[in-house]
């Protein structure tokens, strides 16, 4: 109690910065992946592609403008052995600035509008074709809350991965000994997420298991590469949000 209340004492901004301090100094010596890379020609097969559609609501025509912006960054991002895939590493600070728009967002299980809102649609996606080829993942946030209808949902529960700069990223490993390529592209309404590799790899395949109560949806995924046993990823609690 007493931390949150020097926690809201404190500015955003210095928040931000002792933030970012904290994950300069965690990741020092750690190995990012950088914007760039190489040709789609030199990575020709074809591990995952996955396809969303992106749903309308408030703020739509800025969350077009950040998915857009979003997927721009991360679009052909080679993850070498041993690197890691930093969303925000990659993407940088939302900003005005730096081209990002209102888009709607939900923040302390409160939706509303926030730059760079419509993000958390590119993380989950890069979240999704990261578990299909078998990266480690290093962190991985849910959501506070499920906002969504089925009618609205664009990715499966549990799949989701929320990106709040610059307390909470989505980083993925490549534990493989071959480069992986991303890639990202936005139609007029859909967001398509394709991995690329040198060789061939084990397929993996995902499995939810989602039950439901009064409240609150439980939601375990479990992934299993090539033969192997099943592998628990994540085992999360999302309480419903009510009906607007």
């Amino acid at each position: 109690m007493l931390r949150g209340i020097v926690r809201k004492m404190v500015p955003g901004s210095l928040r931000a910065s002792m933030a970012q301090a904290r994950r300069a100094r965690r990741d020092s010596g750690l190995l990012l992946a950088r914007r760039g890379g190489a040709p789609e020609a030199d990575f020709p097969h074809a591990l995952a592609e996955i396809v969303q559609e992106i749903k309308g609501g408030a703020f739509l025509e800025g969350k077009l403008a950040n998915i857009r912006l979003g997927a721009a960054r991360l679009d052909g991002v080679v993850v070498a052995p041993g690197e890691t895939f930093s969303f925000w590493a990659l993407v940088g600070r939302p900003s005005a600035a730096a081209g990002f728009q209102l888009g709607r967002s939900i923040r302390g299980g409160v939706a509303g509008g926030d730059i760079g809102g419509g993000l958390c649609q590119v993380s989950g996606i890069a979240y999704e074709a990261g578990l299909r080829v078998g990266l480690t993942v290093a962190e991985r946030h849910p959501h506070s809350r499920d906002l969504y209808t089925e009618a609205e949902r664009f990715t499966p529960l549990g799949l989701d991965a929320t990106v709040v700069w610059p307390y909470r990223d989505l980083r993925l490993r490549n534990p493989h000994a071959i480069p992986l390529r991303f890639g990202f592209t936005v139609g007029d309404r859909t967001l398509t997420a394709s991995v690329q590799a040198t060789a061939p790899l084990p397929p993996a395949t995902i499995e939810i298991e989602r039950t439901d109560q009064e409240g609150q949806r439980h939601v375990r995924v479990l992934r299993r590469i090539g033969d192997g046993g099943p592998e628990l990823i994540s085992d999360d609690i999302y309480p419903v949000m009510p009906p607007a």
